[in-house]
């Protein structure tokens, strides 16, 4: 492994960086701030190419509805290319045949590992500094966290972000004559929720509750790391793990639950809340409906602030930022910092805002407006700042690993029985250390 460039794994920040999502805009502290850019330029009108890539593998298309109009737009000489990821054609195969890329983008907890493998990684500070980006505009548990993940460098910076919320389908609790969850639910009013929606009516067996592990325990409220730097090994057997499998999924196991995942493999999932319309609530992204608006087009639904622990009572998830960093082999960095900085303006955060997406700034007017120029205009988007944000956790190179290879299938076992949640993290334990103790030896 090349052990020399975030030491294998990235830095999450500590307790003491936890600000609020609905803290106050303008807010921030000067030392935050960066300097005065010494010559200011107009990039707006500037011609040239600009190489941009969704590590995630996102088509085209999609790139251009989310950001591609609106840089093309702004920069009207400048050349917007898109490469997709796929194989052959990843930021990795890219690099080794000599082919430019200037901006990628990828989740926080994803975009690390294949900028290191490509050996792309580009410390933006000085960067940030030449163009006037003011990092106190930003909220600062994601800035907190870029900087400890960089161990104080800049690798990316945060464009759009996203909590984890509950959804639900209105139609199935008229349906049972329950009342729609409320914002501020713990988990425990959640769990009575749950037992009031678990029946068979109609010849269908309504199950109340579920979630998706890879993002609910991505973003746990814990803030419970997957790794441990210090000891070099995973965290499975902590004890609050322990707790978030309990409280996100056991407590909410029913007969009708238990039946689906034995005879689906599979634990529910937004597709038995919108297309079969067996499950009432889902715990998914808050963009989840205006990624996949054709996923809600079928059902009256809405949305509230994700259930919180009663010790925590406004604690929601951590955040998961969309980053974009520029590459180490750009071969136009300064226009890739412009078009970044844009990005994370008032003026085009404003617009992801109506869109239905998070804003990364510290800004109470840009927050007020989120999917207010949405089709869904009319839901309850003032939960997805109900919440604090959590701390973001420790963040190592082996997580995605670790989660999905690992813990999330037993997770499955646990629902159906056929291991005990003691029995299913200390395998996943075992599992995930023999994968570190092969990764480390490479």
């Amino acid at each position: 492994m090349k052990t020399h460039l975030w030491k294998t794994s990235v830095v999450g920040m500590t307790a003491v960086a936890l600000i609020s999502a609905c803290s106050s805009s303008g807010g921030g502290t000067t030392a935050n701030h960066t300097e005065t850019p010494a010559t200011v330029k107009d990039f707006y009108n500037e011609s040239g190419e600009i190489v941009i890539q969704d590590m995630a593998g996102g088509s085209e298309e999609t790139f251009n509805k989310s950001y591609g109009e609106f840089i093309k737009k702004k920069f009207p000489n400048l050349k917007v290319a898109f490469v997709q990821s796929k194989t052959g054609s990843t930021l990795q195969d890219l690099t080794a045949s000599g082919s430019n890329v200037d901006i990628v983008y990828a989740s926080m907890e994803t975009i690390s590992s294949p900028l290191l493998g490509a050996g792309q990684q580009f410390d933006m500070t000085e960067s940030i500094k030449k163009h006037g980006v003011d990092l106190a505009k930003f909220e600062q548990t994601t800035i907190d966290a870029v900087k400890s993940m960089g161990e104080g460098k800049i690798y990316y910076l945060p464009v759009t972000t996203m909590v984890q919320v509950l959804f639900y389908n209105k139609g199935i609790f008229d349906k049972l004559g329950v009342p729609y969850p409320k914002d501020g639910m713990t988990w425990d009013e959640a769990k009575e929720l749950n037992t009031k929606l678990t029946r068979n009516y109609g010849g269908i067996n309504y199950m109340g509750i579920s979630a998706s592990p890879n993002h609910i325990l991505r973003m746990n409220q814990m803030s419970v790391p997957f790794y441990d730097p210090k000891t070099r090994t995973p965290l499975l057997m902590d004890e609050r793990w322990k707790t978030a499998l309990e409280t996100y999924f056991i407590q909410h196991v029913s007969s009708n639950y238990k039946a689906f995942s034995e005879a689906k493999k599979k634990l529910p999932y937004y597709t038995e809340m919108t297309a079969t319309q067996e499950l009432a609530m889902m715990v998914f992204n808050s963009q989840f409906p205006f990624d996949g608006p054709q996923y809600v087009k079928d059902i009256d639904w809405d949305l509230v602030a994700l259930p919180v622990f009663k010790d925590k009572p406004k604690q929601g998830s951590q955040a998961s930022p969309r980053m974009f960093a520029i590459t180490n082999g750009a071969k136009n960095k300064d226009m890739a910092m412009e078009v970044i900085k844009y990005l994370t303006s008032v003026e085009m955060q404003t617009e992801f805002s109506k869109q239905g997406y998070m804003t990364v700034l510290n800004d109470d007017n840009v927050k007020q407006l989120i999917g207010s120029g949405s089709a869904f205009s009319n839901k309850n988007w003032k939960a997805v700042y109900y919440n604090t944000i959590a701390p973001k956790s420790y963040q190592s190179i082996y997580d995605g690993d670790i989660m999905q290879k690992y813990l999330t299938p037993n997770v499955l076992k646990i629902v159906t029985g056929e291991m005990d949640i003691n029995t299913a993290l200390r395998n996943a334990q075992e599992q995930a250390e023999k994968f570190i103790e092969t990764q480390q030896k490479k």
